[in-house]
């Protein structure tokens, strides 16, 4: 048997190709659901909605263990081949062991190092930046630059698709993906430019890309692509991946050109069920990054399919207990992401974020801030949301969990009850002056008076 230093992505695709074949309905509905019931028996894990942020290390532990349980016996399934592919104790464990422990984003004055963190670490988190809702080809450029030019972002993100390239809609598998996949580089290395951070790490690339192609394309040294930024491989929910996800992994693997990252969006409510089997299937997606795709860091979103966001009750206990499970029992580099239901320049947005730093900073992880009306409306994203999850996942650096627990169920409950009809707030146009990037003086004033609820609170604010 080869150990995972001797693994490669062409042996993955030989067992996508050779795997036990199965129906997906029946990956779905039969072998997932049915080891997912027996691992939560196992090991008993229950969830607490008083409890956001647990403060018990033996729950954090039979997670792993259950999600360790749950990807020996199940895999990864491969959509494009209606294979398992599966890996056997000694090559999972051995990829954790050989997974990276460090990673550099960005250059000279702007490299920063994403290292694994401890639950309550007083090293303050990598503090990734980004949104990811569409945004208009006119203000681009602009919209990477209001993330850029905050102090306290390590990394920004090409992550918001194009909505258009000259006037044109970039549909998957057309030449006007490719082409939009391009512009989406060009678009936002002029916009970290243009903040003055030219050297910046991107840890994401692209979002307009979709194929293979377009990735490809798109990740060429002569549009400023350096191996200190990063591209996201989105593994399908749950467990899953296909050919076009193989290529994009064995292309990177071979060129060495980006770092490769995974972006995982576990579906709270979907095949894993509720908080407890989403928990385990999100750490499961950690195992099946680095074996499956050789990534070497992640970002996971736990979007609730009832609200379509990350910031509800059962989407930020996952979030918690996986990252004190990853913290305590790997050295994997992931970021909880927060995707949140309410839009720019509303006090429910902002409050949204600072739960989501919270939890991600004390969990023992990075955080990812932020994509806000739930990366569904276009030119909904601002660099203001990001700015208030960057200085909260400071300030809440070296909390305890029953603090930070106490905190975060706080601002919970300001906004859950409008979880369901969150206000849209504005679009970036009214939300900056575009000319000069700066924020407008009403988003201002909501983002003053929601640091000033912060520190009424007990965050401390540098």
């Amino acid at each position: 048997m080869k150990t995972m230093s001797e693994l490669s992505l062409i042996d993955v695709i030989k067992k996508a190709e050779t795997g036990p074949i199965c129906l997906e309905k029946d990956f779905d509905r039969k072998i997932l659901i049915l080891k997912l019931k027996e691992v939560l028996r196992e090991y008993n894990i229950k969830y607490d909605q008083g409890t956001l942020i647990p403060n018990d290390d033996s729950l954090a532990d039979a997670v792993f263990n259950a999600a360790l349980d749950l990807y020996l016996e199940i895999g990864t399934y491969c959509v494009s081949t209606h294979r398992q592919i599966k890996f056997e104790e000694a090559e999972i464990k051995e990829a954790l062991r050989n997974a990276p422990s460090q990673i550099t984003f960005g250059e000279g004055p702007d490299a920063r190092e994403m290292s694994p963190r401890r639950v309550e670490d007083r090293t303050p988190p990598l503090c990734l930046t980004s949104g990811g809702g569409e945004i208009s080809e006119d203000i681009y450029i602009q919209v990477v630059q209001s993330y850029a030019q905050n102090p306290l972002a390590d990394t920004v993100s090409g992550g918001c698709p194009l909505h258009t390239i000259f006037g044109i809609v970039p549909k998957a598998g057309t030449p006007a993906e490719v082409l939009a996949s391009i512009y989406n580089v060009v678009y936002s290395k002029e916009g970290a430019k243009r903040a003055g951070r030219p050297l910046i790490g991107f840890h994401n690339l692209l979002g307009t890309a979709l194929s293979a192609a377009g990735y490809i394309s798109a990740s060429q040294p002569e549009l400023g692509v350096r191996p200190v930024d990063g591209n996201l491989i989105a593994s399908l929910a749950e467990l899953k991946t296909d050919y076009s996800q193989l290529t994009k992994a064995l292309y990177y693997s071979e060129r060495k050109n980006v770092l490769t990252g995974a972006v995982y969006v576990p579906l709270m409510g979907g095949y894993g069920g509720g908080p407890e089997g989403t928990a385990i299937v999100t750490l499961a997606h950690h195992l099946q990054g680095i074996l499956v795709h050789h990534v070497a860091y992640a970002d996971f979103p736990v979007t609730h399919l009832r609200y379509s966001c990350s910031t509800a009750r059962e989407s930020l206990w996952v979030a918690s207990i996986v990252g004190q499970a990853l913290s305590r029992n790997t050295h994997l580099l992931t970021a909880t992401e927060a995707i949140t239901a309410a839009g720019p320049c509303t006090e429910m947005c902002l409050y949204e974020v600072a739960a989501s730093s919270i939890v991600g900073t004390t969990s023992g992880i990075h955080i990812n801030n932020a994509s806000a009306a739930k990366s569904q409306y276009l030119d909904r994203e601002t660099g203001m949301e990001a700015r208030i999850g960057c200085e909260v996942g400071h300030a809440a650096t070296g909390l305890k969990r029953t603090d930070a627990n106490e905190l975060v169920t706080h601002l919970v409950s300001k906004y859950e009850q409008n979880l369901e009809n969150p206000p849209l707030g504005y679009k970036f146009q009214e939300c900056y002056d575009i000319d000069i990037v700066k924020p407008s003086k009403k988003y201002v004033n909501i983002y003053n008076q929601v640091k000033r609820d912060l520190q009424e609170l007990g965050l401390k604010f540098e």
